[in-house]
């Protein structure tokens, strides 16, 4: 057993890691904003041990990664102080895994080890990270992950709780996607291996799908039909702002997938999961009652 730090523990990566890690049988202590939260108070009655602090106190931190075989971590996008913040958030993390000598598993974005500006600010901070990650002394695996499947739960964006599925991409364009328990699969598989893994960085999807084939499997799933409407542009930076429609923008432009069948022959003990396989996963009569918080 191992004593293992996760940070962001009652968000969707941070929860899903400190899932496996609790269900693998290792020690884990999540680091929490506050213990009084549902999610924090859940964990505890898994068995997680709570530590309350943010990514803006490196006292409360180093405290709580003292005598840690290994930290998940990841940084927050989208903060008040935007990309600065999110910057700050990931050089702590990496000093704290240094200064203590523990392996960091850090959460990034596909394409983050690269220095070119996208104009999406939460892939251009990751970047900068992920450069500091290469310049210090710590013992680190990075993760690359692609667009969640996960996102698609957030109803006022995906419009399935008006029975459709809405996406700003054309009906047939493919689109490489990570479910979060594949990310959580790949950092235990880390953690677990660090001779390994130690001084990896890993690009990592669970499967490519179009927004057709998306609402094809949703109506499976769901058992009713769930047509596919294509968002314009205009009113996806409307409602939620210039960055995300930059990144759809992006995505609609791509060409460069990863080769998902060699990925997933690479690490067989990674229990990945279709986008199929993951829609049976989720509780849709919650999600869709509105109690997905």
């Amino acid at each position: 057993m191992t004593k293992i730090v996760v940070v962001g523990a009652t968000g969707k990566q941070g929860g899903a890691v400190a899932d496996l890690l609790l269900e693998r049988g290792h020690e884990v202590v999540a680091y929490v904003r506050s213990g009084e939260s549902p999610a924090a108070k859940a964990l505890s009655a898994q068995g997680a041990r709570l530590a309350t602090g943010d990514l803006a106190d490196p006292g409360a931190l180093q405290q709580a990664c003292a005598g840690a075989d290994a930290i998940f971590g990841l940084s927050v996008p989208f903060g008040a102080g935007g990309k600065d913040e999110e910057v700050a958030q990931g050089r702590l993390l990496v000093d704290t895994a240094a200064r203590l000598d523990v392996h960091l598993v850090y959460s990034s974005v596909r394409g983050g080890d690269q220095l070119v500006a996208t104009n999406v600010d939460h892939a251009d901070s990751k970047q900068l990270v992920e450069a500091y990650v290469r310049e210090q002394p710590v013992r680190s695996t990075v993760l690359g992950p692609v667009y969640f499947m996960e996102n698609v739960l957030n109803l006022g964006f995906s419009r399935l709780g008006d029975g459709l599925l809405a996406n700003p991409l054309t009906p047939g364009k493919p689109l490489d996607q990570v479910s979060v328990l594949d990310i959580a699969g790949m950092a235990v598989h880390a953690i677990e291996n660090p001779g390994e893994f130690i001084g990896e960085r890993i690009d990592i999807a669970s499967d490519r799908v179009t927004g057709q084939e998306a609402a094809r499997i949703l109506s499976e799933v769901l058992g009713r039909e769930i047509p596919y409407q294509q968002l314009p542009l205009d009113m996806v930076r409307q409602w939620a702002g210039e960055e995300v429609a930059t990144m759809f923008e992006s995505f609609e432009n791509n060409t460069d997938f990863l080769d998902i069948e060699t990925l997933h022959a690479r690490y067989p003990a990674v229990r990945w999961h279709s986008y199929a396989e993951w829609a049976k996963t989720v509780d849709w009569d919650r999600i869709l009652t509105g109690q997905n918080g």
